[in-house]
């Protein structure tokens, strides 16, 4: 028990330390590929920051929090984007990067008490009153790495297309490239939830889909519109949608997840110095 709260420590130590490197020094570094170069031993730290935990669990929260959505934070800060440019001090940064939290407007940064200067993102947003999948997923469902993606994903995407193939195009080119991202990053989690099995991709195929259906959805809404249909009337709407997120949900992510998830997976990463993982199945 020791040793683990001491590993526990040492963890912890070092996240924030690499978070501080990331803080101070990456300042000094012209924003764009450079700092995320500079930055890339704190990338690797956050990707293997998990394995050092035996709860699938813990694991799988970790793998959202640190290796995603802190590293996507940290992506955007690299080119001068994204929620940690509002730091005003190291711990600010830190909250930020780590949290689900976002700093308040109007707020002193000396302020005595500094929780009230924080703001818990809202993740949810009432997903069962959905009316439709662009709702539930762009409006509704897990606010947090939604917004991440929009920014990280979606919105470079798009710039970036428009030219190309029109701005029509190339929002659902860059929808669907946002949702196979997602699908990607949902699959890492799933590889630590279940110790490394080989990705089957069930859970990426699964985002994928729900990209597919949103350009149908969409292009169907606006054959509608030109032929002056009637609309599906909402609560017809919102059955529908949830049928089909909890069913494809059920098939590709549930599935896997039972198959696969386990507590000891019976090895740990070499790289760093602790005996041991840090084992929550212990009293």
């Amino acid at each position: 028990m020791e040793d683990e709260t001491k590993n526990l420590i040492s963890l912890i130590a070092l996240l924030l330390s690499s978070l501080g490197y990331s803080y101070v020094l990456a300042t000094y570094m012209t924003r764009g590929l450079a700092r995320v170069l500079f930055l890339l031993p704190t990338f690797y730290l956050l990707a293997i920051f998990p394995w050092y935990f035996t709860s699938s669990l813990v694991r799988g929260v970790l793998s959202f929090f640190i290796t995603w959505i802190a590293s996507f934070k940290l992506l955007l800060f690299c080119f001068y984007k994204g929620p940690l440019l509002a730091s005003r001090n190291f711990l600010d940064f830190v909250a930020v990067a780590i949290f689900p939290l976002k700093i308040q407007e109007n707020t002193h940064p000396s302020s005595p008490i500094m929780v009230a200067r924080y703001e818990l993102v809202t993740l949810f947003n009432k997903p069962y009153l959905a009316t439709s999948l662009q709702d539930f997923w762009g409006r509704r469902w897990n606010r947090l790495s939604s917004n991440i993606l929009r920014q990280t994903i979606y919105d470079p995407s798009q710039n970036v297309l428009v030219g190309f193939v029109g701005a029509g195009k190339a929002r659902v080119l860059a929808m669907v490239t946002t949702l196979v991202i997602s699908g990607v990053m949902h699959e890492l989690m799933f590889y630590y939830i279940s110790c490394g099995t080989r990705p089957t991709w069930e859970v990426t195929w699964f985002f994928v889909l729900q990209g597919i259906s949103m350009a149908f959805e969409g292009a169907l809404k606006y054959l509608a519109r030109v032929k002056g249909w009637t609309p599906v009337h909402p609560t017809v709407s919102n059955v529908l949608t949830l049928a089909f997120v909890s069913s494809t949900f059920s098939w590709f992510l549930v599935l896997p997840v039972w198959r696969s998830g386990r507590n000891d997976c019976g090895f740990r990463p070499k790289i760093l110095p602790f005996r041991e993982y840090i084992d929550h199945s212990k009293p």
